[in-house]
Parts: C-alpha cells; structure tokens; sequence
C-alpha cells in the first residue's frame, strides 16, 4: 500500500490520536496522586541527620604557685664588748684635828615676861546678810528700756552662802518688763555681799530679797 493510500485511511488516525490522549490522561493522573513523587524518592533515599554535640573546651590550666616566702634570717648575735671600769685611785684623806677649847660658862639669862595678851574685841553681834554688794558689781540697763525711756523694779530671792556669793536666785515679781528681770538676776548673780552672822561665825542665809531699782537719769 502506498503513502497515498494510507492517508486516505482515517480509522488508523484516529486509534493514534485516541492512543495518545489517553496516555496524556493517565499521565495527568498519576501526577495528581503523588505516583511521580513517589517515583522520586524512590530514586532519592532519605536523607539521615545526626546532632553531633560540641566538644566540651578543655579545662583552665591550674593557678601558677605562689612565688616562695623568702624570710630573711635573723642577724648574728654580737654580744656588746665588755667594758672595764677601772676604779679610781684611792685618795689618802688627811684628817685635821682642831682642838677647840671648852666654852666658858656664862651667867643664866633672865627670861623675858610674856607679852600681854591683846584685849579681846567685843563679840561680833548677830545679823543678817548685807543689803549692798561689796565687790562693786555694775548693774546693766537694758538697751531695749533705754530705747523705750522705760523704768522698772525687781524683787529678787537668793540664798546668800557664807563666802558672800548668792545661790539658788529667783525673781518673784518684776515691774516694767522682762528684760528687767533678767538684767537682775545677772547682777545679784555676780555680787558678792556680806554673809550673815551667828555667834560671831559667818553663816549661810536663806530666801534673803533684794529689791532692784532701774531708774533713768534727769540729766
């Protein structure tokens, strides 16, 4: 048969193409359903991974030891030389004897009178502590009073010892303002008075008042 009859034969043309469709068919197919995936691991094994763990570093080297302890050994006693002291030459001490005649007697003196005992005083009375002070203490203004032109009175209680000095000092009523009161306890604080007497021996007084006066000037 020749080429121009088997062209015009159909059937053999289309039993091709029907052939080649349903190849296409199945290949789609399988390629749908993993089959080509499993062709290729199939032609791939799986591929096995491993941990492998680091190598642990190697431990410090060990501290260098410490440097030896050079101690110095002590010096060599010497024992300190030994030092002779001659002893002084002996002296000859010459003793010179004196010969001294005994004293002649003398008359027995005639003893003297005793002085006259001084005449007793008459006994120093009783009284009080003094009212003024002996040491001349200076009593101070106060400098705010002076401002103001202002006068006060003070009447304060002191205890007043045997050596004059006073102890124990409180004001009990003050006239014109504080700043007097306190000027007079300073000034009978630093006054020295005359201690009270009892049977002629100075003794201490208590609670004894004293009134201090501020009063401005005329002129």
């Amino acid at each position: 048969m020749d080429y121009a009859a088997q062209q015009r034969n159909p059937t053999k043309h289309i039993i091709g193409i029907t052939v080649v469709v349903l190849l296409h068919i199945v290949l789609i197919w399988a390629l749908m359903n993993g089959l080509g995936t499993k062709i290729v691991q199939e032609f791939h094994p799986p591929i096995k991974t491993k941990i492998i763990s680091e190598p642990k570093p190697p431990p410090p080297p060990p501290p260098p030891p410490p440097p030896p302890v050079m101690t110095q050994p002590p010096p060599p006693y010497i024992p300190p030389p030994k030092i002779q002291i001659q002893p002084p030459p002996q002296q000859h001490v010459i003793q010179q004897v004196t010969h001294t005649p005994p004293p002649k007697a003398m008359p027995p003196a005639t003893p003297t009178p005793p002085a006259p005992a001084a005449p007793v005083g008459p006994p120093v009375p009783d009284h009080l502590a003094g009212a003024r002070p002996v040491n001349n203490v200076k009593l101070d203004y106060p400098e705010e009073m002076l401002e103001e032109n202002r006068e006060g009175r003070v009447t304060v209680v002191c205890d007043v010892e045997p050596s004059g000095q006073t102890s124990n000092c409180s004001v009990t009523s003050v006239q014109g303002g504080q700043a007097f009161a306190a000027s007079a306890l300073d000034y009978v604080r630093r006054a020295r008075y005359q201690p009270a007497v009892k049977n002629g021996a100075p003794i201490k007084e208590f609670h004894h008042p004293y009134t201090i006066t501020f009063k401005l000037s005329d002129d």
